[in-house]
């Protein structure tokens, strides 16, 4: 088993890592040489009179306030949507909204992408329909290129193999062991059903690629009342080298 390790700080249908088209966002295009970043967060309403109903509020607390760029008043947009933004600095301050030790970052934004909210599934509902939800959540690989807690977030970037030309959906889930006990670690298990699709080891190997998506758990319900952290181990199965067989991580 390889040991990895996991950075603490603020990271379902497959998605295309990409970023959510404006329909002017050609006006919007990335200088290249410069100093830019990539974050996740929500979407946090702000009446400034700015060109962006939203700012950002990222997993460590700092705020990024739109005022070049890509606006963010695309459908959809609401309050706390979980969005992953490319974006680069332009000026900042002290927030005084009363977050003590925040930064307000004003930014060009240059592309937005809204990300998959779950929360976790407990094993104790799947046992209650033990036939149906354990096939329904399903047992298939998937490969984690990065995981790590932020906020309330377990923040997962994954790949998965696809068939060429397939618009099928998978089903991402992350499921909470609360029947066996492990002390005070909570363990959750990263799950996936790929509705069939997935590479064999015949002749068909050729026709998959692999797709690359990213998804946020929402871990709130799995802090213990009147705690403020738990310690947490992810496990997942992921396929090996040559596709043929698998790890458990």
């Amino acid at each position: 088993m390889k040991n990895k390790t996991w950075k603490f700080a603020l990271i379902c249908s497959l998605i295309v890592m990409g970023f959510t088209a404006c329909d002017d966002d050609d006006e919007y295009y990335y200088v290249g040489g410069g100093s830019s970043w990539l974050s996740y967060g929500n979407l946090e309403k702000i009446d400034n009179g700015s060109r962006s109903k939203f700012a950002i509020r990222r997993d460590d607390g700092n705020r990024l306030i739109v005022t070049e760029g890509m606006p963010i008043r695309f459908d959809g947009a609401k309050e706390d949507l979980r969005v992953y933004a490319h974006y680069s600095i332009v000026g900042s301050e002290r927030d005084e909204s009363g977050l003590e030790g925040n930064m307000n970052y004003y930014v060009r934004l240059y592309g937005l992408d809204d990300v998959l909210t779950k929360v976790p599934v407990k094993q104790s509902f799947i046992h209650e329909n033990e036939g149906v939800r354990q096939d329904s959540i399903g047992n298939d690989p998937i490969n984690v290129q990065e995981a790590w807690f932020g906020g309330r977030y377990l923040n997962v970037e994954f790949r998965i193999p696809v068939k060429d030309g397939s618009k099928e959906k998978h089903f991402i889930n992350l499921v909470q062991d609360d029947v066996v006990a492990h002390h005070d670690t909570v363990y959750v298990t990263l799950r996936h059903n790929a509705y069939g699709e997935k590479p064999g080891t015949g002749n068909d190997r050729g026709n998959f690629s692999w797709g690359r998506g990213r998804v946020s758990f929402d871990l709130t319900s799995i802090v213990p009342e009147g705690q403020t952290s738990v310690p947490v181990k992810l496990i997942w199965t992921e396929y090996g080298k040559n596709s043929s067989e698998t790890v458990r991580r």
